[in-house]
């Protein structure tokens, strides 16, 4: 078991060792948090470049910066500017909360526009993407929740993306529910419920969900669609089948890893954030296919 661990933090060490380090946050202490960028070859074309930011799940307590690492690499083979970002969560910052959370997903969204021009980021075309508490992260800076002590110069318009990518999304907090017990009140609940602060005019949003969820039931992700789709919202439900909270992760399912690619290469395509292009072709990262099985 000893080896293995040390394989895996070996294996992650490699990953971010791949990527450029962007810091975009100085804590109180000194320390930094930082946003792991992949970038895609350049082709010498000289057009902007649509940019990816990953949230890691963990339920607030725990995840790990490499979990999107996959797909970051994956998109930015298809050209895009693709960011691991590093948030506070109870197990990397003890004593921070959810609402620390919140905020650094905000600086971090902020401090990737702000080095658009040496990324030749296209900034009207920035994708948050996350699982679990990680797909809060991204949906609360999505859909502008206001955040108690927010840093100024994270504004709506430099701090929002432009479309959300939610897998099996934390997205209502109640006591007894998955994620509640990181926060220290009702009242920091109800920032991260996302229900609760739905309004018109907010990004397109797209939901993969597992139906077998035993977390956050598909059910509930199937509800806020239609709550948001209410306001005249774009917000897609992709309802994966007999899957349950972790199909995406490539090293959990890779047959659902490469569809719930194939259905972001489609949402993203519709709504111009990425174009598939005439050769475009559908992920295929692995050898077999479910119907082999």
């Amino acid at each position: 078991m000893t080896k293995a661990f040390q394989w895996r933090r070996e294996r992650e060490q490699l990953l971010l060792e791949e990527a450029r380090t962007l810091p975009y946050e100085t804590l109180p202490d000194g320390s930094e948090l930082v946003i792991h960028v992949y970038l895609p070859r350049d082709s010498g074309e000289s057009g902007l470049r649509p940019g990816f930011l990953f949230f890691h799940s963990g339920a607030w307590d725990r995840g790990s910066i490499v979990q999107f690492a996959p797909q970051a690499l994956y998109y930015a083979e298809r050209g895009a500017v693709c960011g691991l970002v590093e948030y506070r969560n109870r197990g990397s910052h003890p004593g921070s909360c959810p609402t620390d959370a919140l905020r650094d997903g905000r600086a971090a969204i902020h401090t990737l526009r702000q080095h658009a021009a040496s990324y030749r980021l296209d900034p009207f075309r920035v994708v948050a993407v996350g699982g679990g508490a990680g797909a809060n992260i991204a949906a609360n800076a999505a859909m502008g929740i206001p955040l108690p002590e927010a840093n100024p110069d994270h504004n709506e318009a430099t701090a929002r993306p432009d479309a959300a990518i939610l897998f099996s999304a934390i997205l209502d907090l109640h006591k007894g529910g998955y994620g509640y017990d990181a926060f220290t009140d009702t009242e920091e609940a109800r920032l991260a419920s996302l229900s609760r602060h739905i309004a018109a005019e907010m990004p397109p949003l797209l939901l993969l969900h597992g139906t077998a969820d035993r977390l956050v039931p598909c059910e509930d992700a199937a509800a806020f669609a239609e709550r948001m789709q209410r306001h005249h919202n774009v917000c897609e439900l992709a309802a994966f089948e007999g899957r349950d909270g972790n199909f995406y992760n490539f090293n959990v399912d890779p047959v659902s890893y490469e569809a719930s690619l194939a259905t972001m290469d489609d949402f993203l395509d519709r709504h111009g954030l990425l174009r598939k292009g005439e050769k475009h072709e559908s992920p295929q990262i692995i050898s077999w296919r479910e119907k082999d099985y």
